[in-house]
């Protein structure tokens, strides 16, 4: 019931929940990025398909296959909240933080309790895709302007907006929690983590410029 309690507080008291995660042993920062993966996974197209595309597979083994594919999945998340984790403890270290890898991982992981929440908005798209009966025979082009005629475009807008301001929410959250784990002001937990987001990117950049170049 605790933890139920800190997914809703972290949302609107980010430091104070914080806190009162990181003086407990479990931290549930595993959990809390498992659950995230999931939630952001609720409208995958993929996933809604395989019934179709398994058609020819046993109930048991598209158990087996959907299990095995969310666990990599979340295992994915959970190797770059790691990463992400050994970077962003140093940079903060640099500006005069105090925080342990492990508390900073947890900060990080528990910043991401905003797409946890984002099933509520998911959820409904998944439903409208199902009510046009998506699937993999059907003339894309035709169901597009349809679904423009009856007001999609406005759904689109939405839709992509909220992934916007969840994605931002994510980030201002993380600015709290890992400021709060590293004992530094909440601006200074904002310069760690955009940091930490933009040197993993230079990185990426560099490799495909210097690839690029190669070839």
């Amino acid at each position: 019931m605790e933890r139920l309690k800190d997914l809703v507080t972290i949302l609107y008291r980010p430091r104070e929940t914080m806190r009162r995660i990181l003086d407990r042993p479990d931290r549930w920062a595993v959990a809390v990025v498992f659950l995230a993966f999931v939630c952001a996974s609720v409208d995958d197209i993929d996933v809604r398909r395989a019934g179709t595309i398994l058609s020819d597979i046993t109930i048991p083994s598209m158990i087996a296959l959907v299990t095995i594919g969310i666990v990599a999945g979340a295992l994915a998340w959970v190797i770059a909240l790691y990463i992400l984790s050994w970077i962003a403890t140093p940079v903060g270290r640099m500006m005069g933080g105090t925080g342990t890898f492990a508390d900073v991982r947890a900060a990080l992981a528990w910043a991401m309790v905003p797409i946890i929440w984002s099933v509520l908005y998911r959820l409904p798209i998944v439903i409208l895709a199902e009510r046009m009966h998506i699937g993999p025979e059907i003339n894309a082009r035709q169901v597009l302007m349809d679904f423009i005629a009856r007001g999609g475009c406005s759904v689109i807008v939405i839709y992509f907006g909220l992934q916007l301001v969840f994605a931002l929410w994510c980030v201002a959250l993380a600015s709290f929690t890992v400021a709060e784990a590293q004992h530094l002001s909440p601006q200074k937990g904002f310069v760690n983590v955009a940091v930490t987001i933009a040197l993993p990117l230079m990185v990426m950049f560099a490799a495909v410029f210097t690839l690029r170049k190669i070839t």
